[in-house]
Formats: structure tokens, C-alpha cells, sequence
């Protein structure tokens, strides 16, 4: 187990004082619980056999207080738990997400968003319960039954031996079902992540099913896929009814014979009543520990499906060091690729040692046909991908270094269910209301955003369904505006205008950025007039559109 969490115990860091409290709160309602038996044994030897009635209240008063000391022991070491489990799932959530934002995206794009959903909201949850919880519970229970077996030795050795035999078959028996139990678990796991990314993809797409007239097939997909996970879920239930009752089975025997055994050494008058009984109760305490140890064991087996779906998305996970934030190198070109090779696994090179220029303040219009590789310059610029050969740079240094030289605004922008500020502020978290209305009229955005019910304040669908094409186009280069970059990326930022307003918003570009350098990536041809240089991206090399004629 150990070897499986290694992985994670990074985690446990700053968490020492949580994680020796909660021991020492375990052992001591272990000791607590331990206690019990030896109370009933007195009341037995006292009252049964010696009829010292006196000694009554005594023993009463010893058991409230104990059970007093047990609550309130219980309480506080379930709130230091739940405090630590909290902060653990958090950092574990967080680094997760750290990975999926920050990790190549040739490795991420592998993933459907619903498997990665169900690695926040199940696996991690399994991660974290075995981090914390099966590290101190199997601590606690392996010295509960040590404490117990020296206990429970020294009040008869025989019973003692058919105890512990009774829980070494439940282990073994418990062990029998690992198997079945991970293969189970993993059907369960895929099942699962089946309907969450049916959901999370549809939901995201209700315009569309609706313009395809799809809703009676999507809910049949859905109904298929609630039915698979019903059929998977119904027979893991099967199987851990089998995994669990196995081994309380044997637990049961065992007291069974313990009640046949002992009954014969009392008519034998080895042990007397007072052991008998005391060590009944010890049985019935060893069941709890020992039914912990099968449930560490259960939900080890099911949290090694977790921990591999994790680590799939987690392997090498130590970030690379960003390129330094710097100044602009004097006289560097805002944008230089040098000798560029870039290709796809299992594909043709989209780019091949390709170079590109484009100077400071200079406006470039870049044309081409559907995957001629327009976006991968893009993902390029902004490092969301790596060169297999060759140097991509902006401003002089490594592409990904200062996230404030560049700027993009794209035919689809990303936005929140929330308030239309609140969208725009996405960029500029500080920005002042009057930077927003500035920002929204330049982006010929105010007028509508001002007719909604609401107006800036007007919360708007998940990815802003709740407006039309241009209009979220336009929230897209408001932010663009708020942003205030040195580059400007415009990925068919204005494929969704008409013609007239994207020409008022071109003009109130240039006006506000006047000595930025400019990327604009377009299918039409309007504005092309308004660039210093038009490229055409043809074969994976970038051509004067004389040039291009020409070949």
C-alpha cells in the first residue's frame, strides 16, 4: 500500500501535528474500548461470585465515565479528521487541475472530459480516504489486535487461538476477491465516466441538438448509458456483498465455536464465568478492528483503480521551469520562428524547419485553407504545444515566458455562467466598471450588453448561450481590450461580424493598440487591405500570395 500511495504522500506535508493527533486520539479510544471488557469481568467476579453488591456503583461510574471519555474523543478526533481530509483533497484537486492546465496538451487531449470529472469527483475522493484513513486505521488496528491478543492470551490461551484463526480466515477470505473486486470497480469506473462525459458534452451542446433535431436519439444514448451503468453498479453490489459477508462469516464461526469451546472449559472449571464473559466481549470488540482491516483491504482493492486512473493523467508531472519574464530583447522581432518542425503523432509535419518574422508594430494578416495549420501557430505561439525541432519566440524569448505580451480573442471565446462583468473581468480581475463599459464600447459590445435585463450585472448560460454568435465574438474582444497586450492574436475573432461592425471594430483596435504588433487569421477577405503583409499558409510553409500564385 505504501508503494501505491508514494505517489502522493507529498501530500501529508505540514500535516504532522494532524496526523500524530489523530493517532493518539485512535489509540486512545482503542484503550477506551479495550477497557470495557474488564469492567463487565469485574461486575461478574464482584457481584456474581463474591456478592459484593457495594461494588455496584463504582463500576457504573467507571463505565459512564469511559463511555464519557469515548464521545468526547470520538468527536474531536472526527473533526481533526474531517479538517485534514478537507485539506487534502483540496491540495490533491489542485494538483490535478495544475496538471490538466499546465501538462502538454497532446497528453490531456487523450482524456474525455467526463473521465476526467470522474477522476475529481470519485477517484480522488477514493485517493485521499486511503491516504489518510487506511495509513492511521491500519496502524490503529494492527495495534488493537496486538493489545487485544496479549489481553485476551492471558485470560485463556485456547479461546485466544480459535480468535485469531477466525480472523486470519477472514483476511484470506477477504484477499480471495482482490480480482474481482478491481475488475468490477474498473467496469463501474468506465461506466461512470461514460455518462459523465455524455453529460458534460451534450449539456454543452443543447443549441446544437436542438438545431439537429437529436433530442429523441441523444435520450436514447442516455437511457443506454444509465442502463450500463445500472447493470455494472448492481453486480458490483453482488460481488462486494459476497467480499464482505465472506469474511464476517468466518468472524461469526469463530465466536460460534469460541461459545462451544468456552463452554467447556467453564463445565471444566478451567476459566471462570467472569473470564468467560470478559473474553465474549473481547471477541465482540475484535470484531470492529478486524472488520477494519477487511474494509482497508476492500477499499484498498477498489482504491488501486483510483490511484492508476490518477496517475495516468498525474505520470512525470513535475512542471518544467517557465521561460523567465523579461523585458522584450531590443530590436527582436515581436513574433520569430526559427526553423520550426512540428508535427502531430502518427501524422504528416504540419510545419517543416518553417521560419517567420514579424516585427514589432507590424500588422500581419494570415490566410489558408481549413488544416493548413493556422491554429497550430497559434497553439505555438502561446506554447501550448512544443516544436519538435526549431525555436518559436515572442519578443526575443521563449514562447510561454511573460503571459501579458500576448493577447488572443477567437471565433469562441470562453465564457462563464455568470455576469456579463464578471465574464469580462475574467482577464482583469481588477478592473473598474468604467474600464469594462470603455472596453465593451470598442468592442461594439456596450449596446446590447446594456439592453440586457440586467445589463453588465445580466448573468448569461454556460459558455454564454444565452446570446448570439457575434455578441459572445464581441465579449471576446472587449477582453482583448481590458487585457492591454504587446501582441495581438486574432483567431477569426470576427468570423461571427457583419461587415460593418467588424470594420468599426477593427478601426477601434488599431486605435487603441496602435504600436502592438498583430497576428490576424482570417477566411475573408475583409480587412486584408488594412495589414502591412498578407501571408498565405499553404503545404506548411508560409508564401506571398504572389508567390503562392506563382507555384
Amino acid at each position: 500500500m505504501l508503494t501505491e500511495l508514494r505517489p502522493f504522500v507529498r501530500h501529508l506535508r505540514g500535516h504532522g501535528r494532524a496526523l500524530a493527533a489523530l493517532f493518539v486520539l485512535g489509540l486512545a479510544g482503542a484503550a477506551a474500548s479495550l477497557a470495557m471488557p474488564l469492567i463487565g469481568k469485574a461486575f461478574v467476579d464482584a457481584v456474581v461470585q463474591r456478592h459484593n453488591f457495594a461494588a455496584i456503583p463504582w463500576i457504573a461510574a467507571a463505565l459512564v465515565g469511559i463511555a464519557v471519555a469515548d464521545l468526547a474523543l470520538g468527536a474531536v478526533a472526527g473533526r481533526v479528521h474531517a479538517a485534514l481530509s478537507a485539506d487534502l483533497l483540496a491540495s490533491l484537486r489542485e494538483r490535478l487541475f495544475a496538471r490538466c492546465t499546465a501538462a502538454p496538451l497532446h497528453e490531456i487531449e487523450t482524456f474525455r472530459h467526463g473521465d476526467l470529472l470522474t477522476r475529481f469527483g470519485t477517484d480522488l475522493p477514493r485517493v485521499e480516504a486511503l491516504l489518510v484513513g487506511g495509513l492511521l486505521g491500519a496502524a490503529q488496528h494492527v495495534l488493537f489486535l496486538a493489545v487485544a491478543a496479549a489481553i485476551t492470551f492471558a485470560l485463556s490461551p485456547t479461546l485466544a487461538l480459535w480468535s485469531f484463526v477466525g480472523v486470519g480466515a477472514a483476511l484470506l477470505a477477504t484477499a480471495a476477491f482482490r480480482g474481482a473486486v478491481e475488475s468490477r470497480t474498473r467496469l463501474v469506473r468506465d461506466a461512470m465516466a461514460d455518462l459523465a462525459h455524455f453529460l458534460s458534452e451534450r449539456i454543452g451542446a443543447l443549441r446544437a441538438i436542438r438545431l439537429h433535431g437529436t433530442a429523441r436519439e441523444e435520450g436514447a444514448r442516455l437511457a443506454e448509458a444509465n442502463r450500463r451503468l445500472r447493470r455494472e453498479v448492481v453486480g458490483f453490489q453482488g460481488l462486494d456483498a459476497l467480499a464482505s459477508g465472506g469474511p464476517a462469516l468466518a468472524l461469526t464461526a469463530a465466536l460460534a465455536w469460541i461459545y462451544v469451546a468456552g463452554g467447556a472449559l467453564l463445565e471444566a472449571g478451567a476459566i471462570t464465568l467472569g473470564t468467560f464473559v470478559a473474553f465474549v466481549l473481547y471477541q465482540g470488540r475484535l470484531f470492529a478492528p478486524a472488520q477494519g482491516l477487511l474494509a482497508l483491504l476492500r477499499q484498498r482493492q477498489q482504491a488501486r483503480v483510483a490511484i492508476a486512473r490518477i496517475a495516468e493523467v498525474l505520470r512525470d508531472d513535475a512542471a518544467p521551469p517557465a521561460p523567465p519574464c523579461a523585458a522584450p530583447r531590443a530590436g527582436a522581432p515581436a513574433v520569430e520562428l526559427r526553423g520550426v518542425t512540428f508535427a502531430y503523432p502518427h501524422k504528416a509535419p504540419v510545419f517543416d524547419r518553417v521560419d517567420l518574422a514579424i516585427a514589432a508594430g507590424e500588422h500581419v494578416a494570415l490566410v489558408g485553407t481549413s488544416g493548413a495549420g493556422k491554429s497550430t501557430l497559434v497553439q505555438l505561439l502561446f506554447a501550448l504545444r512544443t516544436p519538435q525541432a526549431g525555436e518559436v519566440l515572442v519578443e526575443g524569448r521563449p514562447a510561454g515566458g511573460d503571459g501579458s505580451v500576448l493577447g488572443y480573442a477567437g471565433a469562441e471565446p470562453f465564457l462563464l455562467h455568470a455576469s456579463v462583468a464578471d465574464n469580462l473581468r475574467y482577464v482583469a480581475p481588477d478592473a473598474t466598471d468604467a474600464a469594462l463599459e470603455r472596453a465593451a464600447r470598442l468592442a461594439q459590445a456596450h449596446a446590447f450588453v446594456a439592453a440586457l435585463p440586467q445589463g453588465y450585472a445580466t448573468v448569461i448560460g454556460g459558455r454564454g448561450l444565452a446570446l448570439s454568435d457575434g455578441q459572445r465574438q464581441r465579449l471576446g474582444l472587449a477582453r482583448l481590450f481590458l487585457r492591454a497586450p504587446r501582441i495581438l492574436v486574432l483567431d477569426e475573432a470576427f468570423s461571427a461580424l457583419d461587415v460593418d461592425t467588424e470594420r468599426a471594430v477593427r478601426a477601434a483596435l488599431w486605435r487603441a493598440f496602435p504600436r502592438c504588433a498583430a497576428l490576424v487569421i482570417s477566411h475573408r477577405s475583409v480587412g486584408l487591405d488594412e495589414a502591412d503583409r498578407v501571408l498565405l499558409l499553404r503545404d506548411g510553409c508560409f508564401h506571398e500570395p504572389a508567390a503562392a500564385k506563382a507555384a
